[in-house]
């Protein structure tokens, strides 16, 4: 007997399996590329955690508010102590912020000013903008730099 090709039950199995290891990896897969941008965010809020201490110890006050592109734009302030004046004051060099997923702050960690996930004794912090559905993760740093991961974010390294 002389068979060419593939019967219709070998094809649909061969669809099957495909299918449940398609189902099995696409999760997982989501689930490491948020991971890493959640990784970027952090690095980025440590980032901007460590220029605000800079800050505070050049001028005596903290920086706080959001971090957005529209503060690549514009000069170093000595009149305001807005987010934008770690950019604009070179403490922390240009990005584009607004093409993360997530959002960053600046914080003032005596009155937790700063908007956004700011509280006191927080200096920088990054919350994901939409969740992706793992929840709305959050990153906040305090003053000795060290890290929290909220609502179920991968966990801190140690840098």
């Amino acid at each position: 007997m002389n068979r060419d090709g593939f019967t219709l039950m070998e094809v649909m199995i061969v669809i099957l399996i495909i299918g449940t290891l398609a189902a099995l990896a696409i999760p997982r897969y989501r689930k490491s590329m948020e991971a890493s941008r959640a990784n970027d965010a952090l690095t980025l809020s440590v980032m901007i955690a460590n220029a605000n201490k800079m800050y505070k110890l050049d001028r005596g006050v903290w920086a706080s508010g959001q971090i957005t592109t529209s503060c690549n734009t514009g000069s170093c302030s000595t009149s305001t102590n807005d987010g934008c004046n770690l950019i604009r004051c070179a403490y922390v060099s240009y990005h584009n912020w607004d093409s993360s997923k997530y959002y960053f702050y600046s914080c003032d960690p005596d009155s937790g000013a700063g908007g956004g996930c700011c509280a006191t004794n927080r200096v920088a912090c990054a919350k994901l903008k939409a969740d992706a559905g793992y929840g709305l993760w959050e990153y906040d740093i305090d003053p000795t730099g060290a890290c929290s991961n909220l609502n179920g974010a991968p966990s801190c390294p140690n840098f």
